[in-house]
Protein backbone atom coordinates (compact mmCIF):
# COMPACT_ATOMS: atom_id res chain seq x y z
CA UNK A 1 0.00 0.00 0.00
CA UNK A 2 1.02 3.72 -0.49
CA UNK A 3 0.49 6.08 1.39
CA UNK A 4 1.07 10.05 1.58
CA UNK A 5 2.30 11.84 4.72
CA UNK A 6 1.59 15.76 4.94
CA UNK A 7 3.41 17.93 7.11
CA UNK A 8 4.25 21.33 7.64
CA UNK A 9 8.36 21.57 6.86
CA UNK A 10 8.31 25.25 8.32
CA UNK A 11 6.51 24.55 11.70
CA UNK A 12 8.50 24.20 15.12
CA UNK A 13 12.44 23.39 15.11
CA UNK A 14 12.05 20.60 11.95
CA UNK A 15 9.97 17.87 14.64
CA UNK A 16 7.29 17.70 11.65
CA UNK A 17 9.86 16.56 9.21
CA UNK A 18 11.37 14.20 11.13
CA UNK A 19 8.23 12.42 12.63
CA UNK A 20 7.59 12.04 8.77
CA UNK A 21 10.90 10.34 8.03
CA UNK A 22 9.82 8.04 11.46
CA UNK A 23 6.29 7.46 10.35
CA UNK A 24 8.12 6.64 6.62
CA UNK A 25 10.44 4.17 7.88
CA UNK A 26 7.55 2.30 9.87
CA UNK A 27 5.55 2.09 7.10
CA UNK A 28 8.50 0.67 5.06
CA UNK A 29 8.93 -1.86 7.51
CA UNK A 30 5.53 -3.02 7.28
CA UNK A 31 5.88 -2.86 3.63
CA UNK A 32 4.12 -0.14 2.49
CA UNK A 33 5.69 2.79 0.57
CA UNK A 34 5.39 6.36 1.38
CA UNK A 35 5.64 10.17 0.05
CA UNK A 36 5.93 13.38 1.77
CA UNK A 37 3.08 16.13 0.86
CA UNK A 38 4.36 18.99 1.36
CA UNK A 39 4.25 22.95 0.27
CA UNK A 40 4.89 26.15 1.25
CA UNK A 41 1.68 27.54 1.37
CA UNK A 42 -1.99 26.64 2.41
CA UNK A 43 -3.47 26.45 -0.70
CA UNK A 44 -0.60 24.70 -2.45
CA UNK A 45 -0.90 22.32 0.25
CA UNK A 46 -4.83 21.60 -0.25
CA UNK A 47 -3.55 21.62 -4.17
CA UNK A 48 -0.55 18.72 -3.36
CA UNK A 49 -3.15 16.82 -0.86
CA UNK A 50 -5.89 16.53 -3.67
CA UNK A 51 -3.60 15.71 -6.27
CA UNK A 52 -2.67 12.44 -4.22
CA UNK A 53 -5.97 10.92 -3.56
CA UNK A 54 -6.08 9.20 -6.67
CA UNK A 55 -2.62 7.06 -6.18
CA UNK A 56 -2.18 6.43 -2.95
CA UNK A 57 -4.47 4.18 -0.15
CA UNK A 58 -3.92 6.60 3.05
CA UNK A 59 -3.16 9.79 4.05
CA UNK A 60 -1.43 10.77 7.50
CA UNK A 61 -1.01 14.39 8.66
CA UNK A 62 1.09 15.47 11.57
CA UNK A 63 -0.01 18.49 13.23
CA UNK A 64 -2.89 19.94 15.27
CA UNK A 65 -6.60 20.91 13.88
CA UNK A 66 -4.79 23.32 11.58
CA UNK A 67 -2.91 21.19 9.87
CA UNK A 68 -5.86 18.80 9.72
CA UNK A 69 -8.04 21.41 8.46
CA UNK A 70 -6.00 21.54 5.34
CA UNK A 71 -6.32 17.91 4.39
CA UNK A 72 -9.79 18.18 5.35
CA UNK A 73 -10.15 20.98 2.72
CA UNK A 74 -8.62 18.76 0.15
CA UNK A 75 -11.32 15.90 1.01
CA UNK A 76 -14.00 18.04 0.69
CA UNK A 77 -13.21 20.09 -2.27
CA UNK A 78 -12.07 16.49 -4.01
CA UNK A 79 -15.46 15.12 -2.88
CA UNK A 80 -13.78 12.01 -1.43
CA UNK A 81 -11.40 11.00 0.94
CA UNK A 82 -8.74 8.45 2.29
CA UNK A 83 -8.15 6.98 5.09
CA UNK A 84 -6.88 9.58 7.69
CA UNK A 85 -4.10 8.97 10.24
CA UNK A 86 -3.11 11.51 12.88
CA UNK A 87 -0.05 12.38 14.51
CA UNK A 88 -0.65 15.29 16.82
CA UNK A 89 1.11 17.88 17.46
CA UNK A 90 0.57 21.74 17.62
CA UNK A 91 -1.74 23.71 19.86
CA UNK A 92 -4.82 22.23 19.10
CA UNK A 93 -5.78 18.81 19.22
CA UNK A 94 -9.50 18.62 20.04
CA UNK A 95 -10.65 16.35 16.86
CA UNK A 96 -7.47 14.01 17.83
CA UNK A 97 -8.35 13.99 21.43
CA UNK A 98 -12.13 13.55 20.63
CA UNK A 99 -11.54 10.34 18.74
CA UNK A 100 -9.23 8.87 21.88
CA UNK A 101 -5.78 8.90 19.52
CA UNK A 102 -2.51 8.92 21.77
CA UNK A 103 -0.88 12.47 22.18
CA UNK A 104 2.51 9.85 22.01
CA UNK A 105 4.05 9.88 18.91
CA UNK A 106 5.44 6.68 19.13
CA UNK A 107 2.19 5.15 20.02
CA UNK A 108 0.03 7.36 16.98
CA UNK A 109 1.85 6.00 14.64
CA UNK A 110 1.90 2.18 15.79
CA UNK A 111 -1.99 3.22 15.55
CA UNK A 112 -2.03 3.96 12.11
CA UNK A 113 0.00 0.96 11.34
CA UNK A 114 -2.20 -1.41 13.08
CA UNK A 115 -4.93 0.08 10.41
CA UNK A 116 -8.18 -0.25 12.72
CA UNK A 117 -10.44 2.58 11.60
CA UNK A 118 -14.10 4.09 11.85
CA UNK A 119 -15.97 5.99 10.02
CA UNK A 120 -16.35 10.18 11.50
CA UNK A 121 -17.88 13.65 10.36
CA UNK A 122 -16.59 16.62 9.86
CA UNK A 123 -18.01 19.90 8.09
CA UNK A 124 -17.44 21.85 5.20
CA UNK A 125 -18.70 25.80 4.51
CA UNK A 126 -18.24 27.92 1.83
CA UNK A 127 -19.81 25.51 -0.97
CA UNK A 128 -17.77 22.61 0.44
CA UNK A 129 -14.14 24.99 -0.47
CA UNK A 130 -13.38 24.73 3.17
CA UNK A 131 -13.71 22.03 6.23
CA UNK A 132 -14.83 22.68 9.55
CA UNK A 133 -12.51 19.37 11.21
CA UNK A 134 -13.01 20.70 15.27
CA UNK A 135 -14.89 24.24 15.48
CA UNK A 136 -16.47 26.99 14.04
CA UNK A 137 -17.34 30.27 15.83
CA UNK A 138 -17.74 33.79 15.31
CA UNK A 139 -18.07 36.95 17.12
CA UNK A 140 -16.46 39.24 20.07
CA UNK A 141 -14.33 36.50 21.31
CA UNK A 142 -13.46 34.88 17.38
CA UNK A 143 -12.08 38.68 16.62
CA UNK A 144 -10.03 38.51 19.60
CA UNK A 145 -8.61 35.08 18.77
CA UNK A 146 -8.08 36.67 14.84
CA UNK A 147 -6.41 39.89 16.38
CA UNK A 148 -3.83 37.93 18.50
CA UNK A 149 -0.39 37.96 16.19
CA UNK A 150 1.82 34.91 16.64
CA UNK A 151 4.88 36.83 18.11
CA UNK A 152 2.42 38.28 20.14
CA UNK A 153 1.96 35.03 21.53
CA UNK A 154 5.60 34.01 21.66
CA UNK A 155 5.97 37.16 23.23
CA UNK A 156 3.14 38.04 25.86
CA UNK A 157 1.80 33.68 26.42
CA UNK A 158 -1.70 33.08 26.81
CA UNK A 159 -2.05 36.92 29.03
CA UNK A 160 -2.39 38.34 25.72
CA UNK A 161 -6.04 37.11 25.45
CA UNK A 162 -7.38 38.52 28.40
CA UNK A 163 -5.49 41.91 27.48
CA UNK A 164 -7.15 42.32 24.27
CA UNK A 165 -10.81 41.11 26.00
CA UNK A 166 -9.91 44.58 28.16
CA UNK A 167 -9.49 46.34 24.87
CA UNK A 168 -13.32 45.28 23.87
CA UNK A 169 -14.78 46.56 26.73
CA UNK A 170 -16.97 49.63 24.73
CA UNK A 171 -16.77 48.62 21.64
CA UNK A 172 -19.30 46.93 19.38
CA UNK A 173 -19.56 43.55 21.67
CA UNK A 174 -22.22 41.83 19.83
CA UNK A 175 -23.36 41.10 15.65
CA UNK A 176 -27.07 40.70 14.44
CA UNK A 177 -27.56 38.02 12.79
CA UNK A 178 -29.98 35.69 10.94
CA UNK A 179 -29.97 32.21 12.03
CA UNK A 180 -31.35 29.20 10.04
CA UNK A 181 -31.02 25.51 11.40
CA UNK A 182 -33.25 22.38 11.46
CA UNK A 183 -36.34 23.60 13.04
CA UNK A 184 -34.99 27.00 13.90
CA UNK A 185 -34.77 30.34 12.58
CA UNK A 186 -34.09 33.51 14.74
CA UNK A 187 -32.42 37.03 14.53
CA UNK A 188 -30.25 37.38 17.14
CA UNK A 189 -27.66 40.20 18.61
CA UNK A 190 -24.79 37.21 18.63
CA UNK A 191 -22.34 37.82 21.28
CA UNK A 192 -20.75 34.44 20.38
CA UNK A 193 -21.31 31.30 18.72
CA UNK A 194 -19.08 27.82 18.76
CA UNK A 195 -20.09 25.09 16.91
CA UNK A 196 -18.28 22.09 16.72
CA UNK A 197 -17.91 18.82 15.15
CA UNK A 198 -18.02 16.19 18.28
CA UNK A 199 -19.55 16.60 21.94
CA UNK A 200 -15.73 17.79 23.47
CA UNK A 201 -13.57 20.04 23.19
CA UNK A 202 -10.10 19.33 24.19
CA UNK A 203 -10.88 15.87 25.09
CA UNK A 204 -13.36 17.31 27.37
CA UNK A 205 -17.14 16.35 27.03
CA UNK A 206 -19.22 20.06 26.62
CA UNK A 207 -22.33 19.00 25.96
CA UNK A 208 -24.23 15.36 27.07
CA UNK A 209 -25.53 14.97 23.58
CA UNK A 210 -23.49 12.32 21.56
CA UNK A 211 -25.18 12.98 18.30
CA UNK A 212 -23.65 12.42 14.98
CA UNK A 213 -24.09 16.31 14.26
CA UNK A 214 -22.95 19.97 14.51
CA UNK A 215 -23.29 21.03 17.84
CA UNK A 216 -23.70 24.70 18.16
CA UNK A 217 -23.52 26.74 21.44
CA UNK A 218 -25.02 30.96 20.73
CA UNK A 219 -24.03 33.31 23.18
CA UNK A 220 -26.35 36.17 22.40
CA UNK A 221 -28.31 39.16 23.99
CA UNK A 222 -25.89 39.74 26.96
CA UNK A 223 -24.95 42.52 29.10
CA UNK A 224 -21.64 43.39 31.10
CA UNK A 225 -23.65 42.47 33.98
CA UNK A 226 -23.69 39.01 33.10
CA UNK A 227 -19.55 38.74 32.93
CA UNK A 228 -19.52 35.87 35.30
CA UNK A 229 -21.83 33.77 32.89
CA UNK A 230 -20.32 34.98 30.20
CA UNK A 231 -16.57 33.62 31.45
CA UNK A 232 -18.01 30.15 32.38
CA UNK A 233 -19.39 29.71 29.31
CA UNK A 234 -15.86 30.45 27.64
CA UNK A 235 -14.30 28.34 30.22
CA UNK A 236 -16.79 25.00 29.98
CA UNK A 237 -18.81 25.53 26.60
CA UNK A 238 -22.15 25.75 29.16
CA UNK A 239 -24.60 28.47 30.69
CA UNK A 240 -26.77 26.79 32.89
CA UNK A 241 -30.19 28.23 32.83
CA UNK A 242 -29.86 31.23 30.94
CA UNK A 243 -32.10 32.59 28.55
CA UNK A 244 -28.91 34.06 27.00
CA UNK A 245 -27.61 30.85 25.66
CA UNK A 246 -29.08 28.72 22.65
CA UNK A 247 -28.17 25.26 22.26
CA UNK A 248 -29.14 23.38 18.58
CA UNK A 249 -27.94 20.14 16.95
CA UNK A 250 -27.87 20.69 13.43
CA UNK A 251 -27.09 19.14 10.23
CA UNK A 252 -27.24 22.64 8.37
CA UNK A 253 -26.15 26.01 10.16
CA UNK A 254 -26.98 29.07 8.03
CA UNK A 255 -25.55 32.48 8.75
CA UNK A 256 -26.44 35.76 7.24
CA UNK A 257 -25.25 39.30 8.33
CA UNK A 258 -27.72 41.78 9.58
CA UNK A 259 -25.05 44.49 9.64
CA UNK A 260 -22.53 46.03 6.72
CA UNK A 261 -19.89 45.25 9.41
CA UNK A 262 -17.69 42.28 7.87
CA UNK A 263 -17.96 39.45 10.73
CA UNK A 264 -15.26 37.31 10.25
CA UNK A 265 -15.07 33.46 11.36
CA UNK A 266 -12.38 31.48 13.42
CA UNK A 267 -11.99 27.77 12.48
CA UNK A 268 -9.86 25.29 13.86
CA UNK A 269 -7.94 27.62 15.64
CA UNK A 270 -7.38 29.76 12.88
CA UNK A 271 -9.11 33.61 11.13
CA UNK A 272 -11.67 31.78 8.64
CA UNK A 273 -14.22 33.65 5.73
CA UNK A 274 -16.65 36.44 6.52
CA UNK A 275 -20.55 35.49 7.10
CA UNK A 276 -22.57 34.85 5.22
CA UNK A 277 -21.76 31.38 5.04
CA UNK A 278 -23.47 27.65 5.66
CA UNK A 279 -21.67 25.28 7.60
CA UNK A 280 -22.58 21.73 6.94
CA UNK A 281 -22.06 18.25 8.72
CA UNK A 282 -20.69 15.69 6.71
CA UNK A 283 -21.51 12.56 8.43
CA UNK A 284 -19.33 9.47 7.77
CA UNK A 285 -16.96 11.17 5.76
CA UNK A 286 -13.51 10.10 6.72
CA UNK A 287 -12.50 6.85 7.81
CA UNK A 288 -10.07 7.68 10.39
CA UNK A 289 -7.26 5.74 11.95
CA UNK A 290 -8.48 4.62 15.64
CA UNK A 291 -7.24 2.45 18.41
CA UNK A 292 -8.70 -1.00 18.46
CA UNK A 293 -10.94 -0.66 20.97
CA UNK A 294 -12.30 2.58 19.68
CA UNK A 295 -13.06 0.34 15.82
CA UNK A 296 -16.92 0.08 16.37
CA UNK A 297 -17.39 2.71 19.74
Amino acid sequence: MRYGIFFNPNAGDGDAEELAKKMREKFEQAGHSADFLTAPDPDQAIEEVKSALDDHDGIVAIGGDGSLNIVGTAFVQAGKSLPLGIIPGGTINNFAKRWHLPMDEEAAMDVIIAGHQRKVGIAACQDRQKAVISSFTFGSFADISNEVRQSEKRKFGLIVYPLKALKQIGKDTSYPVEITADDYHEKLKVWFALSTTTHSIGGREYVDSDLDDLHVSILHNMRFRKLLQLLRFVFTGRLKDSDAMTYLETSKLELKPLTDKKIYSRIDGDKGPALPLTVEFLADFVPLYVPEEDEKN
